[in-house]
């Protein structure tokens, strides 16, 4: 199966851009670790200004990086079986103070951390800090057989950026899901 890492798609220029002011607590990389949040805040909020984009995407561009999806696109991970906390969050645009529904966006904490990353077979640079090896990989490759077929996941000891199989991949093409980009990475078998 064919891996890739999941991007935003910031070509529009009138898609929707949020800023969250405050997070209530919640730093940006809580929700990069791959672990269950029990404690979340619903009143963490993200203002749109509407001269600036007013084309709402399934997954929503936003100042923290957080993986922010519409209720259309949480149902499609649902039904390809993602391991994946929704935490609800308000949209409020900043011109007229009135919010979109609470239910079409969530923060999609995406709970599958693998430890599938070949350093053998990518391309990366390797940090020493205070004795501990920071790895900047530039290119991906994963071992297929360790995925063990998930649809959306987290690399260990790369937790930031998420991948998706091939099946999600054209889930969400053949869905029209907006706001959603690919960049194939290398598997091996």
């Amino acid at each position: 199966m064919k891996y890739y890492k999941l991007l935003l798609d910031d070509s529009n220029d009138n898609d929707v851009v949020c800023h969250c002011e405050n997070t209530h607590g919640f730093e940006q990389y809580h929700l990069k670790e791959g672990k269950f949040i029990d404690n979340w805040n619903e009143d963490i909020t993200f203002y749109f200004n509407p001269m600036d984009g007013n084309r709402f995407t399934d997954y929503l561009a936003n100042n923290l990086g957080w993986f922010i999806v519409s209720e259309r696109l949480k149902e499609l991970i649902n039904t390809l079986g993602g391991n994946v906390q929704y935490l609800p969050v308000n949209v409020v645009d900043i011109e007229s103070k009135s919010s979109i529904d609470k239910a079409d966006y969530f923060v999609a904490n995406v709970l599958d951390v693998v430890d599938a990353l070949n350093l053998e077979n990518s391309e990366y640079s390797v940090i020493d800090l205070d004795g501990e090896k920071i790895y900047t990989v530039r290119k991906y490759a994963v071992s297929n057989s360790i995925i063990n077929n998930k649809n959306i996941f987290k690399l260990k000891g790369d937790e930031i950026p998420l991948f998706a199989s091939e099946t999600l991949k054209q889930s969400v093409e053949e869905n029209n899901i907006s706001g959603c980009d690919f960049l194939e990475i290398k598997t091996i078998l």
